[in-house]
């Protein structure tokens, strides 16, 4: 991925359009920090919230979202398994798995169809570089580099 990983890191959203975004959690402390943090970027527009896997399907269909923020761990449907119904509905759907899980979940998540994968560790920047470069078209966030 080298160079190409290297200028889709660092995309800046330079979009005069704003990144339609809906964020899939079920803790609600954790959705509403993303919802100010994201919501608070500027090119960012938050446009929904779910919290469990099962909703995100009719949620993605109704709201119309460039990227889909999805928690991996959840109860009723997994994250696992709603990126794959999401993807199965709409193949052009664009994941961000944002997870507590460490790199061992990164490969799952590659096989369901994510374009990005951020640990909620990582620093705030990276999940905002991700959401951008997977809107520029860019799936360099899957790569373990990319989180360094």
């Amino acid at each position: 991925m080298g160079a190409v990983a290297d200028a889709c890191r660092h995309y800046r959203g330079d979009s005069t359009r704003a990144v339609r975004l809906l964020v899939v959690d079920d803790h609600v402390g954790v959705r509403e920090a993303l919802v100010e943090f994201l919501g608070g970027a500027g090119d960012i527009t938050v446009v929904g919230e779910c919290e469990d896997g099962s909703e995100v399907v009719a949620a993605a269909d109704r709201l119309r979202p460039d990227v889909v923020l999805m928690d991996l761990t959840m109860a009723g449907m997994d994250g696992l398994s709603a990126t794959r119904a999401l993807l199965a509905a709409q193949p052009d759907a664009r994941v961000v798995v944002l997870t507590s899980r460490g790199d061992e979940a990164r490969p799952a998540a590659l096989d369901a169809g994510a374009r990005g994968f951020v640990s909620k560790s990582a620093d705030p920047a990276m999940l905002l570089r991700c959401i951008r470069s997977v809107v520029a078209g860019c799936s360099c966030c899957l790569d373990e580099a990319a989180d360094a």
